[in-house]
């Protein structure tokens, strides 16, 4: 099964996850939440929710804790989130830390430090870039963490609105993808999928740091996917609109995210094919990073 097919395949996955999160939940001592690559994006969504609900999180690439453990010292537990459950730096960044740690994956075959281990089968993949892993993903951490009742309409939305669609946004020859909160997590990941399936020059920003700077990259070959959850991010799409930018706005609140970020997959396969390139087969990558 590839990329497009598994996106259109989300709702199993969706399902599995808000019922898997109404049961196991997360721990609610300090945390520390780790990844790599897309899981690390989810890390940091997980870190920025369980803040806002008052507790202690962080989110750090596993490379980081792997190199670093001395970055644990305030942390009581480890929530690892892996696709694969075989990500070398998350294994040894948790043997190193010596804490107790949770595993948040798709494949049940997974071996090592973990006291416990939450399973997304219905959101297991054989694409190399991650679809509805990540979304499957991202509803058990949000649900687990906010109990947000309005997710448990995505799957049966998702059918409704997105199934058979091969979404058609502009295109140029850069790409940005702007977010603030939870839809900055999402913005970096549908960065990612763009590099990954399409080898286009995509880079993620929180919304309003995008006038820090990287504003002046702006012209009308770019476009611009700002996922709006916050009114001033009103003012920056008039702004960049004006500087010439092809600025396509998406829902960025919490109960609609998931629905952004697979219009915006279905994109990435679309510009790649654009392209002429393969998105089932990546230009150096594979299933799981393991060293």
């Amino acid at each position: 099964m590839g990329m497009k097919e598994e996106t259109l395949g989300s709702p199993a996955g969706w399902r599995q996850a808000l019922e898997l999160a109404a049961k196991n939940g997360l721990p609610r001592e300090p945390t520390l939440f780790l990844g790599s690559g897309s899981s690390y994006f989810l890390a940091q969504v997980a870190a920025h929710l369980s803040r806002l609900e008052g507790r202690l999180a962080l989110a750090l690439p596993s490379a980081e804790a792997m190199l670093f453990p001395e970055v644990a010292r305030y942390f009581s537990v480890v929530v690892g989130i892996s696709r694969s459950g075989r990500t070398t730096e998350l294994l040894r960044a948790v043997e190193r830390l010596g804490l107790p740690a949770w595993l948040l994956t798709t494949r049940k075959e997974v071996e090592g430090p973990f006291t416990r281990v939450v399973v997304l089968s219905e959101a297991r993949e054989e694409a190399i870039v991650q679809t509805r892993s990540f979304s499957s993903a991202f509803l058990y951490l949000v649900y687990a963490l906010t109990g947000e009742e309005r997710l448990k309409e995505l799957p049966e939305r998702f059918i409704a609105e997105l199934d058979g669609e091969s979404s058609r946004f502009p295109t140029g020859a850069r790409y940005f993808f702007l977010g603030s909160g939870a839809a900055w997590g999402v913005a970096q990941e549908a960065a990612l999928k763009l590099k990954e399936a399409a080898l286009a020059w995509a880079e993620a920003f929180q919304s309003l740091e995008f006038r820090h700077g990287p504003k002046s990259l702006v012209d009308g070959d770019t476009v611009i996917f700002l996922l709006e959850s916050h009114p001033l991010e009103e003012d920056l799409a008039r702004e960049l609109q004006a500087l010439g930018a092809k600025v396509v706005r998406l829902p960025g609140t919490l109960p609609e995210l998931p629905l952004s970020l697979a219009r915006l997959q279905l994109f990435a396969h679309h510009l790649a094919l654009l392209r002429g390139l393969d998105p089932d087969h990546p230009r150096h990558l594979t299933y799981a990073v393991e060293i």
